[in-house]
């Protein structure tokens, strides 16, 4: 009995540890989709204009600071049975401006204006990692944090669209390159949207803050691969069965 109910004590304590390997309030339901998104920087597929909104928008310390309206960026997630989908809408009010430096793949992609993502499949707070970084001139660096550097090149497909006050990037992450053979449906992943500002300010903001800098996978946020949502006939809009993934 005692073994027992020591193996229970154990049971809740890393019960725990798991829950608390994310930073709390910071939770984005992906829904899953049957029709893919095409990736070309204009996020008119029918999946975007049902995933929810998650608000790239504060600077990354550890007061929280909101950055300008102008800058907010809005990021969404998707995915279907053999990819993971993101796309984000950076709020500048210059984007013809903004800086893109870097002169190749995995070459300081991250001095520049450039968006972040950060998968944690384990949910444990700690490496290993993928950590992805594109720039507002579609140039791509990515690593496994942990892992052997330059060793991880996922297959990714990206594009770049610059629009009036805003520029925006789709992204194709394939499961198979995230140690997934399928789409994980139900599961829960650490996982965080982050954005370097450069065009006349140097800001490095975040949808959840992480404090000194990005890499603190135990304050990333988490993504739920919810229920697939399906097309609705014939508005090309898209219901889904979770009512709580409608709210």
């Amino acid at each position: 009995m005692k073994v027992c109910l020591f193996a229970l004590s154990i049971a809740i304590l890393m019960a725990g540890q798991i829950v608390l390997a994310s930073e709390p309030g910071f939770e984005y339901t992906a829904p899953g989709t049957t029709e893919a998104p095409v990736i070309d920087g204009i996020l008119d597929d029918a999946i975007w204009a049902i995933a929810p909104e998650a608000r790239v928008e504060h600077i990354n310390d550890d007061a929280g600071t909101p950055v300008d309206a102008a800058y907010v960026a809005i990021a969404k997630a998707a995915y279907d049975t053999d990819n993971l989908y993101v796309a984000y809408r950076n709020g500048d009010p210059n984007p013809d401006q903004v800086t893109t430096t870097a002169p190749g793949h995995d070459q300081d992609v991250w001095k520049d204006d450039e968006i972040e993502i950060f998968i944690e499949p384990a949910l444990a707070g700690t490496q290993p990692y993928y950590h992805i970084m594109i720039n507002a001139a579609n140039t791509t660096q990515d690593s496994e944090t942990g892992g052997i550097e330059g060793a991880w090149e996922p297959a990714l497909e990206s594009a770049v669209q610059i629009e009036a006050d805003a520029w925006v990037v789709e992204i194709k992450i394939p499961f198979a390159d995230l140690g997934e053979s399928s789409a994980p449906v139900g599961a829960q992943w650490g996982w965080n949207f982050n954005r370097h500002i450069m065009s006349g300010v140097d800001m490095w903001v975040a949808w959840s803050t992480t404090g000194a800098g990005f890499h603190t996978p135990e304050r990333f946020g988490v993504l739920t691969f919810g229920p697939t949502a399906t097309a609705v006939e014939p508005v090309g809009k898209l219901a889904v069965s979770w009512g709580s993934l409608k709210k």
